[in-house]
């Protein structure tokens, strides 16, 4: 599951220009919410600490094994009926070096914020690499994101897009953007962003 070159950020870009995603840029994105004056916090503060490390050339990384990455969420979801609002949750991600089938898998979950707790989890799969990916340009990794999000007794089905750099002495840690969102609850359909940000747990052999 390798391709030959990245995600392009420049159509990231050109999806937020459209639709007013802010979350969107190279080199790590920017912070959501950060536009309505929220001040620096644990979200930021992971994100800075996991790209200042520069991005991993991808030959450097592991050749074979697991890594787990543990790490945070940062979404503008419109859920209810009501207006985009800020939710932060919980990041789980697995990343499988070597021959795997599906090297990016996970979930994100615990999301909370904006109108109060939301239940249910976003499963991450159908990753893959781009091992010629350009610095600044282009993502190392792209997932899919998909579930159903309950708030107030309603059902929410999200799908997005996530992509990202690996940053740091191989791959300590991840960070990068959710794009391409959607948020369908019965004949609604909503659009939203979010960023993201990782650092490894552990590491498989």
């Amino acid at each position: 599951n390798t391709g030959q070159s990245g995600m392009v950020r420049f159509v990231c870009l050109g999806v937020c220009i459209v639709f007013g995603l802010a979350a969107c840029s190279g080199g790590g994105g920017g912070d959501v919410g950060a536009g309505n004056g929220a001040p620096a916090d644990g979200f930021a503060a992971l994100r800075d600490r996991v790209t200042t490390a520069g991005i991993t050339p991808f030959a450097t990384l592991p050749t074979m094994g697991e890594v787990a990455y543990a790490g945070r969420v940062r979404l503008s979801l419109p859920l209810g009926g009501a207006a985009v609002a800020r939710y932060d949750g919980d990041l789980d991600l697995r990343v499988h070096f070597g021959a795997a089938p599906d090297p990016v898998t996970g979930r994100i979950g615990n999301l909370q914020g904006g109108a109060g707790p939301v239940t249910g989890h976003l499963q991450i799969s159908d990753g893959r690499f781009y091992p010629d990916a350009a610095a600044a340009r282009d993502y190392q990794f792209t997932a899919e994101l998909s579930g159903t999000l309950m708030q107030n007794a309603a059902a929410h089905d999200v799908t997005a897009e996530m992509s990202g750099d690996f940053h740091g002495p191989q791959g300590a840690g991840v960070a990068g953007v959710i794009a391409r969102g959607a948020v369908r609850q019965s004949d609604d359909l909503q659009l939203f962003d979010g960023s993201f940000a990782a650092e490894r747990a552990n590491s498989g052999g």
